[in-house]
């Protein structure tokens, strides 16, 4: 099998991965303040990949990449992105934020133009457009009076954190590009930068301390394990063999598998005008993320000219 063709089937499986924590998260947050459950979910993948890294003697690496400045920016700005989400989940559906979240996609596609000199044509142009219809209709219902609910609020702040996270994948691209790193080390030190920047977060804006024994806990190591540590791996190492571009589009699967579980778990239920606004952003997705796999070129530069 080629590279290539693993590094897609590795995305999908990251993109399983991640679909699922819209629901698990949205469930942990029925007891579990967002603020310590952005910062525990790291603190323990942070121990558990760290241990990992030290019995696979990889460790110094991760250390080395901890003092590296671009490595510590991505840590921030998956922090931000996750404390954004986390929070805005406690005002909002997990199939609106599963939605709004991956129309980081489409960001991607524009910012992706001028980074990654990536190909920018009608399809993305048209991909862009729809995307934006879709997120004002899923963030509205398509009224105007919806503005005016704890659930725009709750859009609003997943929004910051699409916009976030449109940052941190241009990141990342970049840093698989320019440093050869151990995917797995990189790994280790991001989640372990996220946990330190979203400690001080949850001390000043979080409620009490460290939650008790409740029966949400589970979620916690679930979203550590299956929702962190293996899903980055598995889409970080994609990156180095496939462009941002096409990682984006084969992270379909994410919303997908999302809206699915949120409808099948939780019984949520869009309204006509943000059923509409999902189909529209799942459109977009596929419009502004349209490239093939093959097209990827060999060697440490795999973004097409």
């Amino acid at each position: 099998m080629s590279r290539s063709r693993s590094a897609a089937l590795a995305t999908v499986g990251a993109g399983l991965l991640w679909g699922s924590s819209f629901a698990v998260i949205k469930i942990g947050l029925r007891s579990i303040d967002p603020y310590w459950f952005v910062f525990l979910r790291f603190g323990v993948a942070s121990v558990l990949v760290f241990s990992y890294l030290w019995a696979t003697g990889r460790l110094p690496e991760a250390l080395r990449l901890l003092r590296h400045p671009l490595v510590l920016w991505l840590g921030v700005t998956n922090a931000v992105g996750f404390v954004f989400q986390f929070k805005g989940q406690t005002l909002t559906t997990a199939g609106n934020a599963a939605l709004i979240i991956n129309s980081c996609t489409i960001y991607v596609a524009i910012a992706s133009r001028f980074v990654f000199r990536e190909r920018f044509g009608p399809l993305k142009v048209l991909g862009v457009t729809l995307g934006m219809v879709g997120v004002y209709l899923v963030t509205t219902g398509g009224k105007l009076t919806a503005t005016l609910g704890e659930g725009f609020a709750g859009d609003l702040l997943v929004l910051v954190a699409a916009l976030t996270w449109t940052a941190f994948i241009l990141l990342n691209k970049k840093i698989v590009e320019l440093l050869d790193v151990d995917v797995r080390s990189l790994t280790g030190a991001l989640v372990v930068v996220t946990a330190l920047v979203s400690l001080p977060i949850a001390l000043t804006l979080g409620r009490g301390s460290f939650p008790g024994v409740v029966p949400e806990l589970w979620t916690i190591p679930y979203t550590a394990i299956l929702c962190t540590i293996l899903p980055f791996f598995l889409w970080t190492w994609g990156l180095k063999f496939i462009s941002a571009t096409t990682s984006s589009l084969i992270m379909l699967s994410e919303v997908i598998f999302a809206l699915v579980l949120a409808s099948v778990i939780l019984g949520e239920r869009p309204t006509p005008g943000g059923f509409a606004g999902s189909a529209l952003i799942i459109l977009a997705i596929l419009l502004a993320s349209r490239e093939s796999v093959v097209e990827i070129a060999a060697g440490p530069d795999v973004v097409p000219e």
